[in-house]
């Protein structure tokens, strides 16, 4: 079982930044799917093909950031042709979590936008424990539901992270054209190259959260892998962590 020091927001963003620069082809491909996204703003109604092509692509890129990211996480190096393979293996699941997920989202942001960002908060790790533990939709998004109740806060701050970095792009964009037309086209173009490199950055994140939290049944632990020293002359079992409702174990959030 890969086993995982703890760490806040920024530790875990500061690790997925490592892992994204031994892996920089993942920068390719989410760039691909930046350029798709941008060519179907543009063509606007005509854009529904190159809409469906980036929903069903997305999914599996994550996927090959979340794979790479546990062998990054078990110190070997990220092989993009046995991530393809264990995603495939599970991209109809990882699809069907995909629908729920903007579903439950979509319903969520209706009811004045909080329980929106809660649900996509709570459901975040449906995806890597889908390809990470070989899990089905509902396994994936009973399992998220279970292992993000005691990291609600770093995860938000994972989103939150993100969303800075991309309102600074459409602040520094306003600054330099305005909101003319011209505005419009910059911040599409540089949404997508930045696309490119916090998507995977925010993706290996979440992977790493997964990783340090997830249930102690699925994958086989030996006594010492589980029950530690304290210090104090007493034992602990790190599986209660996933039982925790707080990030008390962690030395931040942040």
């Amino acid at each position: 079982m890969t086993s995982l020091r703890r760490k806040g927001a920024i530790g875990s963003i500061g690790d997925g930044i490592d892992w994204l620069r031994r892996n920089p082809i993942l920068i390719v491909l989410f760039l691909l799917y930046g350029l798709i996204e941008l060519g179907a703003e543009l063509l606007g109604p005509g854009g529904f093909v190159l809409t469906l092509v980036g929903f069903l692509l997305l999914p599996y890129i994550d996927g090959l950031v979340h794979v790479i990211g546990e062998q990054e996480a078990s110190g070997e190096s990220g092989d993009i042709g046995r991530a393809s393979s264990t995603v495939l293996a599970r991209y109809l699941s990882l699809i069907g979590i995909w629908i729920a997920y903007t579903v439950a989202i979509f319903v969520g942001l209706l009811f004045l936008i909080l329980p929106g960002i809660y649900l996509a908060v709570r459901l975040s790790l449906a995806f890597p424990a889908c390809v990470i533990d070989d899990q089905d939709a509902f396994e994936s998004l009973s399992t998220s539901w279970s292992v993000a109740k005691g990291n609600l806060l770093k995860l938000f701050g994972i989103f939150v992270a993100s969303l800075v970095v991309v309102g600074s792009v459409g602040i520094v964009t306003v600054l330099f054209t305005g909101f003319d037309g011209e505005f419009f086209i910059t911040f599409l173009f540089l949404s997508a190259l930045l696309t490119a490199v916090v998507s995977p950055v925010v993706q290996f994140a979440f992977a790493r959260v997964y990783l340090e939290n997830r249930p102690a049944d699925e994958t086989p632990a030996t006594a010492d892998d589980t029950r530690r020293n304290d210090g104090w002359g007493t034992t602990t079992d790190d599986r209660t962590r996933t039982d925790r409702d707080d990030d008390r174990w962690d030395d931040a959030n942040w």
